[in-house]
């Protein structure tokens, strides 16, 4: 062979052993995706063995157990024998399916929605006297209304001035003592909140100061200024000697909005009452919180944060009364001990707010001929007053007995849990979201809160592929997604109507004693299936790759043979032509 064919051949011998160790290299790292794919088969079917289902425990016609896969639509379609749950997203709305959607959109009241499903309401010629829902929302309205005018009332008497009798105006200084007066009004009440009357006989501070804001306050509704409700000031009612005890042992401000105070010195405070509107607190910050201030009623400590000089003294005095009104004790003399630091807050609206309404300056007419005269605006006011409902509290409803009193008892819950306690169709509810905002000033931190008012439906669609969806609502039961409802009964039932009195109670799906959680055994038997069918294809693939690699390690030593016996060759070749040019 003459040397340029050896070294082509040689050439032809490397190609196709680089090409035989790519192959080779090739089936091995298919070895090794089978491994991966082996790997996977196992994960899939060891997942299978720990996948769960809820499901649902149901009575049929005999009373036997029945389990069957937990769906929305299980949950909330009626059968005999049957507790009854609801789906209720986060805002609280209860889930329905789009048919009991459609049948309470097409229903004005209960016993038209009762009839799409079949239950017919029979008239037993008998009636029942009812809370009317209406006179409720329409007292809410009116209560809005009359609130926002009662805050814009004038003054019903103006003072007119002779105008013949006017001279050139001067500046005067006043010096009615209203503060005095304030406490000449509430004397013994204020030896008792300072400990240091001695015929009283008390030892120990004492809530009388409660008593004091009461009697300051005077008659009517309160607002405080951080945006709760109004609470309503009661005059006491007996004999005088009882007025004392009235606020102790009658009623202290509770959730309902009530107290009761003694009116006796009524017409003392209005003086002060009046001015307070106007008169803004002070505002002073007292050097380390607390000073003794020694006063005509007995040696006090005085302290607590500064008042707001933008509110007013008698606004200072509302919040005070509603801020501490949980310390008062019931049937107590004196209203139980005080806690020293609210008594302190006390001392301080009346040393330091109170005690600036005494003095003032202002501009008078000498000679002052004046009179009283009815104010226009007080009457235009007057004229504006917003009228109350003209709306019965009460109204009589028809008494009406059923087809299927259990059908008639699933679909009248359903409807008063998407409907409100109304009969007639009311499928809204008005809910309010309040914020707060803090501000600092140098007196101290003022904290702002806004209510938000939003109307909305009670209930809300879930639409079928999730209401027929085992796998989404056990995901939603496990997120908290949704959260269950369970229908509870009260005795007795509704007289003559086999209807009894049901209220809806949350309660978490776990503590269901209805549904239960088990191995899903289907879902092991097709991963079975699947692993065992993936591990023989695996294994066959493994056998094939084994079976190409012996061949290929066999044809790579037979070129690896040849390839050795031509480099020898070519060597030989070149040795002797060296050696004939030499010669």
């Amino acid at each position: 062979m003459g040397l340029a064919a050896s070294q082509a051949k040689l050439l032809s011998l490397t190609c196709r052993i680089s090409d035989n160790e790519l192959r080779a290299q090739s089936l091995t790292a298919a070895k090794m995706a089978l491994a991966n794919q082996t790997s996977e088969a196992s994960r899939e079917y060891l997942k299978a063995l720990n996948t769960s289902e809820f499901v649902y425990r149901t009575y049929d016609d005999n009373g036997d157990k029945v389990y069957t896969k937990l769906t929305g639509a299980q949950l909330s379609t009626y059968a005999p024998l049957k507790n009854q749950y609801a789906l209720i997203n986060p805002q609280g709305q209860v889930l329905v399916s789009e048919l009991d959607a459609a049948n309470y959109e097409d229903s004005a009241n209960i016993n038209e929605f009762l009839a799409k499903y079949g239950v017919d309401a029979i008239e037993t010629g008998e009636t029942r006297t009812v809370k009317n829902p209406a006179y409720d929302v329409a007292y809410e309205d009116w209560k809005k209304k009359y609130d926002e005018w009662m805050s814009r009332k004038p003054e019903e008497k103006i003072k007119i001035i002779d105008k013949e009798a006017w001279d050139e105006p001067i500046t005067v200084e006043t010096s009615s003592d209203l503060y005095q007066k304030f406490l000449d009004a509430a004397q013994d009440c204020f030896y008792n909140a300072a400990g240091s009357n001695p015929m009283s006989g008390y030892k120990n501070h004492t809530n009388c100061w409660m008593h004091v804001l009461t009697e300051f306050l005077g008659q009517g509704p309160h607002q405080p200024s951080n945006g709760d409700p109004p609470f309503e000031l009661y005059p006491c009612i007996g004999d005088w000697k009882w007025e004392w005890n009235c606020t102790s042992h009658g009623k202290a401000i509770g959730p309902d909005g009530t107290y009761q105070y003694d009116d006796g010195e009524l017409d003392i405070y209005s003086e002060i009452r009046k001015k307070s509107y106007t008169t803004p607190c002070s505002g002073d910050v007292i050097p380390n919180g607390v000073e003794t201030v020694t006063t005509s009623y007995g040696t006090v400590e005085v302290g607590g944060p500064p008042s707001d000089p933008n509110m007013s003294i008698y606004q200072r005095a509302v919040d005070l009364l509603w801020e501490y009104h949980d310390d008062y004790e019931l049937h107590n003399g004196v209203g139980g001990n005080a806690r020293p630091d609210h008594l302190m807050q006390f001392f301080y609206w009346v040393e330091h707010d109170l005690k600036q309404i005494s003095g003032e300056t202002k501009i008078v007419h000498h000679p002052e001929e004046s009179h009283m005269v009815d104010n226009p605006e007080y009457e235009e006011w007057k004229k504006e007053e917003p009228p109350k409902p003209d709306i019965d509290p009460t109204k009589e409803e028809k008494i009406y007995e059923y087809s299927d009193k259990d059908k008639a008892q699933w679909y009248v819950n359903l409807w008063h849990r998407m409907n409100g306690a109304s009969d007639d169709k009311d499928g809204t509810e008005t809910t309010t979201k309040t914020t707060s905002s803090t501000e600092v000033y140098s007196y101290g931190v003022k904290t702002t809160k806004t209510t938000d008012t939003v109307t909305r439906n009670r209930w809300d669609i879930l639409e079928d592929g999730l209401m027929n969806s085992q796998d989404w609502l056990k995901y939603a039961l496990e997120s908290g997604a949704v959260t269950l409802e369970r229908v509870n009964f009260a005795d007795p039932t509704e007289e003559g109507t086999g209807i009894r009195k049901a209220q809806w109670t949350s309660i978490i799906y776990s503590n269901a004693l209805d549904i239960s959680e088990q191995t899903d055994e289907a879902a092991i038997a097709r991963a079975e299936a699947k692993y065992q069918q993936k591990t023989r294809e695996i294994e066959n693939k493994d056998k094939q790759y084994d079976s190409m690699l012996k061949l290929l390690d066999t044809e790579h030593n037979a070129l690896q043979q040849e390839y050795e016996t031509t480099k020898t060759v070519i060597s030989k070749n070149t040795e002797r032509t060296i050696k004939i040019y030499q010669a």
